[in-house]
């Protein structure tokens, strides 16, 4: 996948901490990383892509990078921890956003760590998700940064 926001999440990912057992620490610097990605998305083109798009007031829920030209909504989970929970709440996401607007869209991409996000997601029930969505005209991709 040759794809400007998912480069600008490696490049973000270059930060991770390593062997680090402080959770706090990990947080913080999954915050960073988070952070680092949105800002380098935006410097790509501000009027092309939309930081943190509201997906409606009374559920206060955002996706973290909305393509605009293409309709593909990005979401970053840098720890592939828990990567099948956050995959499906990204998902139920963009299915109401699109229940709640005219624009809808049309493809997630999904970024998360390799090592562990790997494990989780290419399982068969993510797989078997991704087909039935697709047979409904939306497409999930799962992209991986790695520590290089």
């Amino acid at each position: 996948m040759n794809d400007p926001v998912v480069a600008a999440a490696q490049s973000a990912f270059a930060q991770r901490l390593r062997d680090s057992s402080d959770v706090s620490d990990n947080t913080r610097n999954a915050q960073a990383i988070a952070k680092a990605w949105r800002t380098a998305v935006y410097e790509l083109d501000p009027d092309r892509y939309q930081i943190e798009a509201l997906v409606a007031p009374d559920l206060d829920q955002k996706i973290d990078v909305l393509d605009t030209a293409t309709n593909t909504a990005y979401e970053f989970k840098v720890s592939g921890k828990n990567a099948t929970g956050e995959f499906y709440k990204d998902i139920v996401k963009v299915i109401v956003w699109n229940r709640k607007r005219k624009r809808l869209i049309g493809k997630l991409v999904f970024i998360t760590e390799k090592e562990w996000g790997r494990k989780y997601l290419e399982t068969p029930m993510p797989r078997e998700y991704m087909k039935h969505l697709e047979s409904h005209g939306f497409v999930v991709e799962v992209a991986y940064v790695q520590h290089s």
